[in-house]
Protein backbone atom coordinates (compact mmCIF):
# COMPACT_ATOMS: atom_id res chain seq x y z
CA UNK A 1 0.00 0.00 0.00
CA UNK A 2 0.95 3.63 -0.16
CA UNK A 3 -0.43 6.90 1.14
CA UNK A 4 -0.23 9.95 -1.11
CA UNK A 5 -0.77 13.26 0.68
CA UNK A 6 -2.11 15.84 -1.75
CA UNK A 7 -3.20 19.47 -1.60
CA UNK A 8 -5.61 20.11 -4.47
CA UNK A 9 -6.96 23.65 -4.82
CA UNK A 10 -10.33 22.65 -6.25
CA UNK A 11 -10.97 20.04 -3.55
CA UNK A 12 -9.94 22.51 -0.86
CA UNK A 13 -12.12 25.27 -2.33
CA UNK A 14 -15.12 22.98 -2.79
CA UNK A 15 -14.99 21.99 0.88
CA UNK A 16 -14.62 25.61 1.96
CA UNK A 17 -17.73 26.43 -0.07
CA UNK A 18 -19.89 23.56 1.17
CA UNK A 19 -18.64 22.74 4.66
CA UNK A 20 -18.99 24.93 7.72
CA UNK A 21 -17.27 28.32 7.60
CA UNK A 22 -13.99 28.21 9.51
CA UNK A 23 -13.45 32.00 9.55
CA UNK A 24 -15.61 35.12 9.39
CA UNK A 25 -13.86 36.06 6.16
CA UNK A 26 -14.83 32.79 4.47
CA UNK A 27 -18.41 33.17 5.69
CA UNK A 28 -18.55 36.69 4.25
CA UNK A 29 -17.10 35.50 0.93
CA UNK A 30 -19.61 32.64 0.70
CA UNK A 31 -22.51 35.02 1.31
CA UNK A 32 -21.21 37.36 -1.39
CA UNK A 33 -20.85 34.52 -3.89
CA UNK A 34 -24.31 33.19 -3.05
CA UNK A 35 -25.90 36.56 -3.77
CA UNK A 36 -24.02 37.07 -7.05
CA UNK A 37 -23.87 33.51 -8.42
CA UNK A 38 -26.68 31.61 -6.70
CA UNK A 39 -27.55 29.29 -9.62
CA UNK A 40 -23.94 28.36 -10.29
CA UNK A 41 -23.23 28.00 -6.54
CA UNK A 42 -26.07 25.49 -6.26
CA UNK A 43 -24.84 23.57 -9.31
CA UNK A 44 -21.35 23.23 -7.81
CA UNK A 45 -22.75 21.27 -4.87
CA UNK A 46 -22.92 18.15 -7.06
CA UNK A 47 -19.44 18.62 -8.50
CA UNK A 48 -17.32 16.97 -5.79
CA UNK A 49 -17.08 13.51 -7.38
CA UNK A 50 -16.19 15.02 -10.76
CA UNK A 51 -13.40 17.06 -9.16
CA UNK A 52 -12.07 13.94 -7.46
CA UNK A 53 -12.30 11.88 -10.66
CA UNK A 54 -10.28 14.40 -12.68
CA UNK A 55 -8.32 15.85 -9.77
CA UNK A 56 -5.03 16.29 -11.61
CA UNK A 57 -6.52 18.04 -14.65
CA UNK A 58 -9.97 19.16 -13.56
CA UNK A 59 -11.34 22.13 -15.51
CA UNK A 60 -14.67 23.60 -14.32
CA UNK A 61 -17.34 24.47 -16.88
CA UNK A 62 -17.63 27.86 -15.24
CA UNK A 63 -14.71 28.91 -13.07
CA UNK A 64 -16.08 32.27 -11.89
CA UNK A 65 -16.70 31.16 -8.29
CA UNK A 66 -13.46 29.23 -7.99
CA UNK A 67 -11.48 32.16 -9.38
CA UNK A 68 -13.03 34.55 -6.87
CA UNK A 69 -12.22 32.19 -4.01
CA UNK A 70 -8.69 31.59 -5.25
CA UNK A 71 -7.94 35.30 -5.60
CA UNK A 72 -9.22 36.18 -2.13
CA UNK A 73 -6.78 37.01 0.65
CA UNK A 74 -8.53 34.68 3.09
CA UNK A 75 -8.09 31.72 0.72
CA UNK A 76 -4.36 32.33 0.45
CA UNK A 77 -4.07 32.21 4.23
CA UNK A 78 -6.09 28.98 4.37
CA UNK A 79 -4.08 27.43 1.57
CA UNK A 80 -0.81 28.27 3.34
CA UNK A 81 -2.19 26.76 6.53
CA UNK A 82 -3.19 23.60 4.65
CA UNK A 83 0.23 23.38 2.99
CA UNK A 84 1.88 23.42 6.43
CA UNK A 85 -0.55 20.70 7.50
CA UNK A 86 0.37 18.63 4.44
CA UNK A 87 4.09 19.11 5.09
CA UNK A 88 3.61 17.70 8.59
CA UNK A 89 2.07 14.54 7.16
CA UNK A 90 4.66 14.18 4.39
CA UNK A 91 7.52 14.54 6.87
CA UNK A 92 5.99 12.01 9.27
CA UNK A 93 5.20 9.53 6.47
CA UNK A 94 8.73 9.84 5.07
CA UNK A 95 10.10 9.16 8.55
CA UNK A 96 7.94 6.17 9.43
CA UNK A 97 6.81 4.74 6.08
CA UNK A 98 9.35 1.93 5.87
CA UNK A 99 8.77 0.85 9.47
CA UNK A 100 5.00 1.13 9.20
CA UNK A 101 4.74 -0.87 5.98
CA UNK A 102 7.04 -3.64 7.23
CA UNK A 103 5.08 -4.00 10.47
CA UNK A 104 1.71 -3.77 8.72
CA UNK A 105 2.71 -6.67 6.49
CA UNK A 106 3.72 -8.69 9.54
CA UNK A 107 0.60 -7.82 11.56
CA UNK A 108 -2.15 -7.84 8.93
CA UNK A 109 -0.70 -10.40 6.50
CA UNK A 110 -2.76 -8.71 3.78
CA UNK A 111 -2.00 -5.93 1.30
CA UNK A 112 -3.95 -2.71 1.73
CA UNK A 113 -4.87 -0.55 -1.24
CA UNK A 114 -3.18 2.73 -2.15
CA UNK A 115 -5.11 5.82 -1.05
CA UNK A 116 -4.93 9.42 -2.22
CA UNK A 117 -5.30 11.56 0.90
CA UNK A 118 -6.60 14.99 -0.11
CA UNK A 119 -5.84 17.29 2.77
CA UNK A 120 -8.02 20.27 3.64
CA UNK A 121 -7.68 22.90 6.33
CA UNK A 122 -7.65 21.00 9.65
CA UNK A 123 -10.19 23.45 11.08
CA UNK A 124 -12.82 21.86 8.83
CA UNK A 125 -12.61 18.71 10.97
CA UNK A 126 -13.87 16.35 8.29
CA UNK A 127 -13.07 12.80 7.15
CA UNK A 128 -14.72 11.50 3.98
CA UNK A 129 -13.82 8.37 2.04
CA UNK A 130 -14.84 7.67 -1.54
CA UNK A 131 -14.09 5.15 -4.28
CA UNK A 132 -13.95 7.07 -7.55
CA UNK A 133 -14.28 5.16 -10.82
CA UNK A 134 -11.74 6.59 -13.25
CA UNK A 135 -10.93 5.85 -16.88
CA UNK A 136 -8.78 2.81 -16.21
CA UNK A 137 -9.23 1.96 -12.53
CA UNK A 138 -11.01 2.75 -9.29
CA UNK A 139 -9.16 5.27 -7.13
CA UNK A 140 -9.58 5.25 -3.36
CA UNK A 141 -9.61 8.75 -1.94
CA UNK A 142 -9.93 10.28 1.50
CA UNK A 143 -10.67 13.94 2.21
CA UNK A 144 -9.03 14.56 5.58
CA UNK A 145 -8.65 17.54 7.87
CA UNK A 146 -8.64 17.48 11.70
CA UNK A 147 -7.23 19.92 14.23
CA UNK A 148 -6.12 17.16 16.62
CA UNK A 149 -3.64 15.90 14.01
CA UNK A 150 -1.49 18.97 14.62
CA UNK A 151 -0.57 17.62 18.07
CA UNK A 152 0.91 14.32 16.84
CA UNK A 153 1.28 13.47 13.15
CA UNK A 154 2.44 9.93 13.92
CA UNK A 155 -0.82 9.29 15.80
CA UNK A 156 -2.69 10.89 12.89
CA UNK A 157 -1.07 8.39 10.49
CA UNK A 158 -2.29 5.54 12.70
CA UNK A 159 -5.79 7.05 12.66
CA UNK A 160 -5.71 7.13 8.86
CA UNK A 161 -4.61 3.48 8.74
CA UNK A 162 -7.37 2.57 11.21
CA UNK A 163 -9.89 4.36 9.00
CA UNK A 164 -8.62 2.57 5.88
CA UNK A 165 -8.64 -0.87 7.48
CA UNK A 166 -12.14 -0.34 8.87
CA UNK A 167 -13.34 0.64 5.40
CA UNK A 168 -11.75 -2.41 3.79
CA UNK A 169 -13.48 -4.85 6.15
CA UNK A 170 -16.79 -2.97 6.21
CA UNK A 171 -18.55 -5.92 4.57
CA UNK A 172 -19.06 -7.65 7.94
CA UNK A 173 -22.64 -7.74 9.11
CA UNK A 174 -23.58 -5.15 11.71
CA UNK A 175 -23.93 -7.74 14.48
CA UNK A 176 -20.26 -8.68 14.06
CA UNK A 177 -18.77 -5.22 13.53
CA UNK A 178 -17.84 -4.83 17.23
CA UNK A 179 -15.62 -7.90 16.95
CA UNK A 180 -14.07 -6.62 13.72
CA UNK A 181 -13.56 -3.16 15.23
CA UNK A 182 -11.91 -4.63 18.34
CA UNK A 183 -9.47 -6.55 16.13
CA UNK A 184 -8.71 -3.41 14.09
CA UNK A 185 -7.80 -1.66 17.34
CA UNK A 186 -5.60 -4.57 18.38
CA UNK A 187 -3.85 -4.40 15.01
CA UNK A 188 -3.40 -0.66 14.47
CA UNK A 189 -4.00 1.28 17.68
CA UNK A 190 -2.30 -1.29 19.90
CA UNK A 191 0.21 -3.62 18.19
CA UNK A 192 1.42 -1.31 15.40
CA UNK A 193 1.50 1.69 17.73
CA UNK A 194 3.40 -0.32 20.35
CA UNK A 195 6.04 -1.30 17.81
CA UNK A 196 6.46 2.27 16.59
CA UNK A 197 6.61 3.82 20.05
CA UNK A 198 8.77 1.15 21.67
CA UNK A 199 6.42 0.71 24.64
CA UNK A 200 3.03 -0.92 25.09
CA UNK A 201 -0.17 1.03 24.42
CA UNK A 202 -2.49 -1.97 24.49
CA UNK A 203 -5.01 -0.17 26.68
CA UNK A 204 -5.36 2.66 24.13
CA UNK A 205 -8.59 2.95 22.15
CA UNK A 206 -12.35 2.87 22.53
CA UNK A 207 -13.08 1.88 26.12
CA UNK A 208 -16.36 0.31 25.03
CA UNK A 209 -14.32 -2.31 23.14
CA UNK A 210 -12.03 -3.19 26.06
CA UNK A 211 -14.04 -6.25 27.09
CA UNK A 212 -13.90 -7.71 23.57
CA UNK A 213 -10.21 -6.89 23.17
CA UNK A 214 -9.32 -8.52 26.47
CA UNK A 215 -11.20 -11.69 25.53
CA UNK A 216 -9.66 -11.87 22.06
CA UNK A 217 -6.14 -10.96 23.24
CA UNK A 218 -4.84 -14.53 23.99
CA UNK A 219 -5.88 -15.65 20.50
CA UNK A 220 -4.43 -12.45 19.05
CA UNK A 221 -1.01 -13.40 20.45
CA UNK A 222 -1.37 -16.85 18.87
CA UNK A 223 -2.31 -15.17 15.57
CA UNK A 224 0.88 -13.08 15.78
CA UNK A 225 2.79 -16.35 16.01
CA UNK A 226 4.05 -16.19 19.59
CA UNK A 227 4.81 -19.39 21.45
CA UNK A 228 3.27 -20.12 24.85
CA UNK A 229 6.41 -18.95 26.60
CA UNK A 230 6.50 -15.74 24.54
CA UNK A 231 2.83 -15.13 25.37
CA UNK A 232 3.76 -14.95 29.06
CA UNK A 233 6.20 -12.14 28.25
CA UNK A 234 3.71 -10.17 26.17
CA UNK A 235 0.88 -10.36 28.70
CA UNK A 236 3.27 -8.75 31.22
CA UNK A 237 4.40 -6.16 28.68
CA UNK A 238 0.83 -5.21 27.83
CA UNK A 239 -0.57 -5.42 31.40
CA UNK A 240 -3.17 -7.94 30.18
CA UNK A 241 -2.79 -10.98 32.40
CA UNK A 242 -4.73 -14.21 31.86
CA UNK A 243 -4.50 -17.88 32.89
CA UNK A 244 -2.61 -19.27 29.92
CA UNK A 245 -3.29 -22.88 30.95
CA UNK A 246 -7.02 -22.38 30.34
CA UNK A 247 -6.45 -21.61 26.65
CA UNK A 248 -5.74 -24.38 24.13
CA UNK A 249 -2.91 -23.27 21.85
CA UNK A 250 -4.41 -22.78 18.37
CA UNK A 251 -1.39 -23.47 16.17
CA UNK A 252 -3.15 -22.74 12.88
CA UNK A 253 -3.82 -19.11 13.84
CA UNK A 254 -0.29 -17.98 12.96
CA UNK A 255 -0.96 -19.02 9.36
CA UNK A 256 -4.12 -16.87 9.15
CA UNK A 257 -4.33 -13.39 7.66
CA UNK A 258 -6.44 -10.73 9.34
CA UNK A 259 -9.60 -11.63 7.43
CA UNK A 260 -9.34 -15.27 8.45
CA UNK A 261 -8.60 -14.29 12.05
CA UNK A 262 -11.72 -12.11 12.21
CA UNK A 263 -13.73 -14.98 10.72
CA UNK A 264 -12.24 -17.34 13.33
CA UNK A 265 -13.27 -15.03 16.20
CA UNK A 266 -16.78 -14.63 14.82
CA UNK A 267 -17.17 -18.36 14.22
CA UNK A 268 -15.90 -19.28 17.69
CA UNK A 269 -17.25 -16.35 19.66
CA UNK A 270 -19.28 -18.58 21.98
CA UNK A 271 -16.14 -19.90 23.65
CA UNK A 272 -13.87 -16.88 23.02
CA UNK A 273 -16.25 -14.29 24.46
CA UNK A 274 -17.08 -15.58 27.93
CA UNK A 275 -19.73 -13.03 28.87
CA UNK A 276 -20.35 -14.41 32.36
CA UNK A 277 -16.73 -15.13 33.19
CA UNK A 278 -14.12 -12.50 32.46
CA UNK A 279 -11.02 -14.63 31.95
CA UNK A 280 -8.55 -11.77 31.82
CA UNK A 281 -7.84 -9.88 35.00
Amino acid sequence: MNLKFILNDYILMWNLLFQRSITKEIQSLKQKLWKSYRHHYQALQNEENTILKYAEDYIPDNDAIFEMVKSSECYQDIRNNTEKYRNGFVKSWDTYQKEILANLKDILKIELKTYNIYLVDPRLNIVKTKSIIGKDKTVNVIIWGRTKDLIDYQKALLDILHHILKREIASYEKEYMDIAEAIIELAIDNELATRLLGHSVYLRGNHELNFLKRQIYPYWLMYLGYSKEEMRHYMVRDSLSFDLDKYPYERELKRFDLYKFIAFCIRNQKYILKINELEII
